[in-house]
């Protein structure tokens, strides 16, 4: 059998890993008494190949995560019917993107952030989406970027107060992603087909 009569190898990266996702079982923690919060990975392919949306958030002193790079999405709330749910309000308010405007392909494995063991569990919710960040919530996101899934280099970086160094994605040199994202993204690139 020839490789263009391969089943897949004539579909787009982005369907073929739609098709991953569908066969995909994700782990998902119960919250049980935790704070739950979900995030949106939102993908879409280009002449650069897939591309995935990143935000670099706020300064704030009161937010843990102040001035990290990050997916979109925050905390449930009472009125979201699941996590799907907060992860659309939550891009919707910040990045001004709606996620029902894309195609939901599926879930990642639920993580909780290492500094906060047994307080939070992160559902990420996989949603292809051609479009460009509305209006940023200034209070939340300084910035809103696509960037090329095969352009992030993979490397250890030091973190200003955070001993030693972390596995992280960087891009231009100038954004790193590590932490609960960098995990998050780990789990997409293992699904991507090669």
């Amino acid at each position: 059998m020839n490789a263009s009569n391969e089943p897949g190898k004539n579909m787009s990266l982005l369907e073929r890993l739609a098709a991953a996702l569908a066969d995909f079982q994700p782990s998902l923690i119960e919250p049980q008494g935790r704070r739950q919060a979900a995030v949106a990975l939102m993908l879409r392919e280009r002449d650069l190949g897939l591309e995935l949306l990143v935000i670099r958030r706020s300064e704030n002193k009161h937010d843990p995560w102040s001035g990290h790079m990050a997916l979109p999405g925050g905390g449930r709330e009472s009125k979201d019917r699941d996590v799907y749910d907060t992860a659309r309000r939550e891009t919707l308010e910040e990045i001004g993107m709606d996620l029902d405007e894309g195609r939901y392909l599926g879930r990642l494995d639920d993580v909780g952030p290492r500094t906060m063991p047994g307080r939070l569990v992160v559902s990420t919710v996989v949603v292809a989406l051609d479009a460009e960040p509305g209006r940023l919530d200034p209070r939340e996101i300084d910035e809103a970027l696509w960037v090329p899934v095969d352009r992030l280099v993979d490397e250890e970086v030091e973190i200003p107060d955070f001993p030693g160094s972390w596995p992280a994605f960087t891009y231009k040199d100038r954004y790193v992603i590590w932490g609960l994202t960098h995990r998050i993204l780990t789990q997409l690139r293992v699904l991507i087909p090669a």
